[in-house]
């Protein structure tokens, strides 16, 4: 009985505890989350946040228990600025701060580029035979190979060309007993006139037009074989034939069976269109030759630069082995490739080696000097959100402007929109005011979004 009322007893005291301690909460109303939630806010309305750490928020100025830095003010009791932040003077040294004006410069915009050296289209050779047949032999076989004017680059074997040289020789067969015809009449003509001499006038007179009707009835029978002589000479000498070989194959009376081809001047294969054994005609390309002394520099041109770049503008030139032009930007491509939007620049140079064709080259153009609204190029926060300064108000505010830039140099930056002629902006320190000033416009958004609606 007595452990009965014991157990009995200890069951009614616990109850009891509970009881009071229910009855004890339920009179204490429960933390706000929202408030938790919410920065350290003085009675004035002012928060106070680290720059650095911008979790360390309070309702009171302070030092920062992690860097030491001072706490800077949130916003102002009116509440009335989203993104604005208040810097005292003292803040401003230790953090560095410095002001600049935004002002009119003078501002140039060197572009730094790459340029390979190209052949130049105006003196690449596209070899092709002036006659049609077989091609036998290739004496270039490979890209990069020097050639030397007058050296063989191919043969080839044509009937045309057997055709023209048959006529070319019967041609000459038939003209020779009028050759001899005419060179003994003519001499028979100088005999007659230096005899009529010695007669009166009305007899050198007859005699000299028997002569001349006799110079007629020569040139109607010259004429169309010399005619047909030059026409098929013209054509063996654009096939190939050289004067030797026109002697030789007058001397011999035998046509030659192979067609053989030289270069017209020194150059370097860049390709190879054909190979032995190939039927060929007038416009097949055998092989792509270019004289490497007349090289081109070919740069290409991006959007974001296109509106910096006119004809004549300065352009340096540095080369791997140093050498150095400095000339002026020609060549400008009047039409844009449709695929990568770019456009491509050829200009001719001369370098003072031989220069290796797809050698690279630091190319820098010059733009024309502008006189634009400008600032310290480390005024200027670049972001994904895009361009931003820190504008300085008065009495140690600032807030965040977002601009839109233009041309650049090593010290300045051009505005082209955000800020007027005479506005103050921070050239330094930025990314600490930076902080601070998403740190108001994001307690703002949330008190905006927390407010009871009117």
């Amino acid at each position: 009985m007595n452990k009965a009322a014991l157990v009995l007893l200890i069951a009614v005291a616990v109850g009891a505890g509970g009881f009071w301690l229910g009855t004890r909460q339920a009179s204490s109303p429960p933390a706000s989350l929202d408030a938790l939630s919410q920065p350290a806010t003085s009675a004035a309305g002012q928060t106070y946040v680290c720059p650095m750490h911008p979790h360390i928020a309070q309702d009171h100025a302070g030092d920062c228990p992690i860097c030491g830095m001072d706490l800077v003010v949130l916003k102002d009791a009116s509440g009335a600025v989203d993104s604005q932040i208040h810097v005292d003077t003292a803040t401003q040294q230790k953090l560095g701060v410095r002001l600049a004006k935004a002002e009119r410069a003078t501002l140039t915009h060197d572009m730094p580029i790459y340029g390979t050296l190209v052949a130049d289209e105006s003196a690449v050779l596209r070899i092709t035979p002036n006659v049609s047949g077989l091609l036998t032999r290739l004496h270039v076989s490979r890209v990069g190979q020097r050639i030397e004017r007058g050296q063989l680059l191919y043969e080839l074997s044509s009937q045309e060309a057997l055709d023209l040289q048959y006529e070319y020789i019967d041609i000459l067969r038939r003209g020779l007993p009028a050759m001899n015809m005419a060179t003994e009449r003519r001499g028979q003509n100088r005999v007659i006139l230096e005899k009529a001499r010695d007669y009166d006038p009305a007899e050198l007179e007859q005699a000299e037009r028997g002569v001349r009707q006799s110079e007629e009835q020569l040139r109607s029978i010259l004429q169309p074989l010399e005619r047909d002589r030059a026409r098929v000479k013209l054509r063996l000498q654009q096939i190939g034939f050289s004067d030797a070989m026109l002697d030789r194959l007058i001397q011999t009376d035998e046509a030659l069976g192979v067609v053989q081809a030289r270069a017209q001047r020194d150059c370097v294969v860049q390709a190879v269109m054909a190979r032995p054994g190939m039927t060929v005609g007038t416009m097949t390309e055998i092989l792509h030759c270019v004289d490497p002394a007349h090289a081109q520099i070919e740069m290409v041109l991006y959007p974001d630069q296109l509106n910096w770049v006119e004809e004549g503008n300065a352009v340096t030139l540095v080369f791997s082995d140093g050498e150095t032009i400095k000339a002026k930007l020609r060549g400008l491509h009047p039409l844009l490739d449709e695929t990568t939007r770019t456009l491509r620049v050829r200009m001719p140079v001369t370098l003072s080696r031989t220069p290796r064709l797809g050698e690279y080259a630091q190319v820098t153009i010059h733009a024309t000097p502008r006189e634009v609204l400008s600032v310290p190029k480390s005024a200027v926060m670049r972001s994904g959100r895009g361009n931003f300064v820190m504008r300085a108000l008065d009495k140690g505010h600032f807030m965040p402007v977002k601009v839109v830039t233009g041309i650049e140099t090593a010290e300045r930056i051009a505005i082209r929109d955000g800020l007027d002629e005479g506005d103050q902006v921070a050239v330094n320190g930025l990314f600490l005011l930076d902080a601070a000033a998403s740190i108001a416009d994001s307690a703002q958004r949330m008190r905006a979004s927390q407010a009871p609606a009117q």
